[in-house]
């Protein structure tokens, strides 16, 4: 009789197996683990490990739930192993230079091509979304939302509110892209952000968020929300859904202090 524990030892010898992308010899034939790659069979699996079927599916349940398999019906089990691309927590500012669009150049200096689908609209504010802005429940907001893919594969939503008054002065109350960016646009309306409020929680992926960005079963997403502040009033509040199996928030972290000092 198989141990109960294991298919949790063979998922982990797969793991491994997977992440350093050695090869496997089943029966004479090899088998590169790669990204993209297929697996062996269940039955094939079963005579490498010398257990039963019913054990080997346990095992490949598990690294489906973590995000590095996925089944594609009759084709057979496959390598989902994605590139971690690292998401940048620090804050937009106006007169930073470069790309407005920080998240593109990101995926492209990684040799990635960043794509998006795009849409707008004029809403009642939700109580979450008041309360962070300050305005009054079921005021007016514009929300801005991209949905974000790398080489065509969903990556990522970005969803901005943002006061109504303060987009119609900015003029970013338009279902167009905005070329130089709207922490720009904002800027130049006499809205710069001099503070921000990050809020970083994580969560299991909705059935909709699963659906969306084609995930595993259990997986989780990374929830991000950021409130940017003029001196007077927050004037902005970006929410974004980050699966964890493909991306990493980073922070850049400067001492004023030490900025023109001579070492």
């Amino acid at each position: 009789m198989t141990s109960p524990v294991r298919y949790r030892e063979i998922a982990d010898q797969l793991r491994d197996a997977i992440m350093n992308e050695e090869r496997l010899v089943v029966e004479g034939v090899e088998f590169y683990l790669k990204g993209g790659a297929k697996l062996p069979t269940e039955p094939e699996l079963g005579v490498l490990y010398s257990v039963s079927r019913g054990t080997i599916r346990q095992a490949l349940k598990e690294l489906s739930s973590e995000g590095l398999l996925e089944t594609r019906g009759r084709a057979g089990t496959f390598i989902r192993r994605l590139p971690m691309l690292a998401h940048s927590g620090t804050a937009e500012r106006p007169d930073r230079k470069g790309k407005s669009d920080s998240w593109s150049a990101e995926v492209e200096r990684a040799g990635g091509q960043p794509s998006q689908d795009f849409s707008f609209r004029i809403v009642a504010a939700t109580s979450g979304v008041a309360r962070r802005l300050e305005i009054e429940a079921n005021a007016l907001v514009v929300v801005r939302d991209c949905f974000r893919y790398v080489d065509n594969v969903p990556w990522a939503q970005q969803i901005s509110y943002y006061p109504y008054d303060v987009a119609q002065a900015a003029k970013i109350d338009v279902p167009t892209d905005i070329e130089e960016g709207t922490v720009r646009a904002l800027a130049k309306a006499g809205y710069r952000e001099v503070r921000w409020l990050d809020e970083v929680s994580a969560r299991a992926a909705t059935r909709e968020e699963a659906t969306a960005f084609r995930l595993g079963g259990g997986m989780f997403v990374l929830y991000y929300q950021r409130t940017g502040w003029t001196n007077e009033r927050p004037i902005r509040l970006t929410r974004e859904i980050l699966p964890a199996d493909r991306n990493i928030v980073t922070y850049e972290q400067v001492e004023t202090a030490a900025i023109g000092e001579d070492s």
